[in-house]
């Protein structure tokens, strides 16, 4: 009894070690291109956890970012096998939307990040989809895109920890018009209508880009 008791002791503190390197070696690179984090929540599963961070930048680029971080260090397991997502989150928002909404965004972002362990179990790519849902906060476009992080410096896009990849996922909400033409043409039909249209992703009360 004493030696299952050490031993559950070692893995927890084993764990906590891990994701603490995991958090210097994330959060460093995050700080370095967005400056110091505002706030700091955090989602608790057992002995494991999402941490997610509010970014609220520079005031002249008028945006701010949330990022996971922690989300790559779960595995989930199936019937099957063991799986992990391989990936951290980051959406971008207008400052006035991060302010009015902060509580619907983290909750909501909580919530894919809870989505992506328990439904999806296989690794995340450019172009998956969620199709649309309640969750979203109060007028946003109801679905989800997940893309590179377009726009920030390159070595945001993945990290290694350890022998792990790890990338980064930029979580663009779109309207269920959208999420029906990747679905039905793929990414290029949808990135060709933003490459033609003076619109900016970020803004959540933009009109579709499907306009017919």
């Amino acid at each position: 009894m004493k030696r299952n008791k050490h031993n559950g002791t070692c893995e927890t503190e084993c764990q906590k070690l891990s994701f603490d390197i995991r958090r210097t070696i994330i959060l460093s690179e995050y700080m370095k291109h967005w400056e110091m984090p505002e706030f700091r929540q955090t989602m608790s599963r057992e002995n494991e956890r999402v941490e997610l961070y509010t970014f609220p930048g520079d005031d002249s680029k008028n945006v701010t970012r949330f990022s996971t971080i922690g989300l790559s260090s779960i595995r989930s397991k199936d019937s099957e096998r063991q799986y992990s997502v391989d990936a951290e989150l980051l959406m971008v928002l207008p400052k006035e939307v991060a302010i009015e909404q902060e509580d619907q965004i983290k909750n909501y972002l909580f919530d894919v990040a809870s989505y992506l362990l328990n439904t999806l179990g296989r690794q995340l790519t450019v172009g998956t989809t969620i199709p649309e849902s309640p969750l979203a906060p109060n007028g946003w476009p109801k679905a989800l895109l997940f893309d590179e992080p377009r726009g920030e410096p390159e070595e945001l896009s993945c990290f290694h920890i350890g022998s792990q990849h790890v990338d980064l996922f930029w979580l663009i909400p779109i309207y269920g018009s959208e999420y029906e033409l990747i679905k039905e043409k793929g990414l290029d039909a949808f990135d060709k209508l933003d490459e033609t249209d003076d619109i900016s992703l970020v803004d959540i009360n933009r009109p579709s880009l499907v306009t017919s």
